[in-house]
């Protein structure tokens, strides 16, 4: 088995793949930041924030340069930030021998339909929803109106944004592994197959980890769906999704 490998996942929000995620963080002998560290609130968001104001390429190249220098293992949404950022953080990957996962998902009904949930109700994982949904349910708490405007731009953004990063890629001359959600969640083999071969790629040893292999084919509720009556434009934003959404 090769050396294993840092890796950096490029995806969009809300397209799954926390689990597998999570395993890779445990599996790997990098040390994992925070999911998404570049989105503004999070712990790299500052140095995108100068970046905005200053407009200073080498020294936005110089400080991800330095982080990646770490070898820590990153999960970045490539829609949330400055398409220079994405640029840069796939050039210093690639100088420091980083492994390229690509993850998508190809209903982007149901991915978009996930988001402006999250957005309407700031729920945003199980922990979360485990805490304000039965405020909704109860009627003690009433989520946001979902911008609809907002919500076909989102799916042209991310398209474009997502065939950049590919582009860029295929630019920098960049090998990556391409993962699709529902071939990885609901295809013929279960998530644990898919983990290990993944993990093979990278250079990890999993042969000791059943028992964490096998929590990856434990099936999550989808809780979400028990509000979709309190959301109070759900149905004409499903209609824009529907309309809009061409895979």
């Amino acid at each position: 088995m090769s050396n294993p490998r840092p890796t950096l996942t490029l995806t969009l929000r809300r397209t799954g793949g926390t689990s597998l995620q999570s395993f890779l963080a445990q599996v790997s002998p990098f040390r994992s930041v925070q999911h998404e560290p570049f989105n503004p609130d999070r712990i790299w968001g500052h140095i995108v924030q100068k970046f905005q104001e200053d407009k200073d390429l080498d020294a936005l190249e110089a400080s991800i340069d330095a982080l990646l220098e770490n070898k820590v293992n990153i999960k970045h949404c490539v829609e949330v930030v400055p398409v220079q950022v994405t640029k840069l953080l796939i050039q210093c990957a690639k100088k420091h021998g980083y492994f390229f996962i690509v993850l998508t998902r190809s209903n982007s009904i149901r991915r978009l339909r996930s988001l402006f949930l999250a957005m309407s109700t700031d729920a945003w994982g199980p922990e979360h929803e485990a805490e304000r949904y039965p405020a909704i349910l109860a009627g003690e708490v009433k989520p946001a109106p979902i911008n609809l405007d907002k919500v076909r731009r989102q799916y042209w953004n991310d398209q474009l944004v997502l065939g950049r990063t590919i582009s860029q890629l295929r630019y920098q001359k960049v090998d990556y592994e391409w993962l699709v959600f529902e071939e990885v969640y609901q295809g013929d083999d279960p998530v644990s197959v898919h983990a290990a071969k993944l993990a093979t790629q990278i250079g990890i040893d999993v042969s000791g980890e059943g028992a964490n292999l096998d929590k990856l084919n434990e099936k999550g509720k989808q809780s979400s769906y028990q509000i979709e009556n309190f959301i109070p434009n759900y149905d004409a934003m499903m209609e824009i999704l529907k309309e809009t959404c061409i895979d």
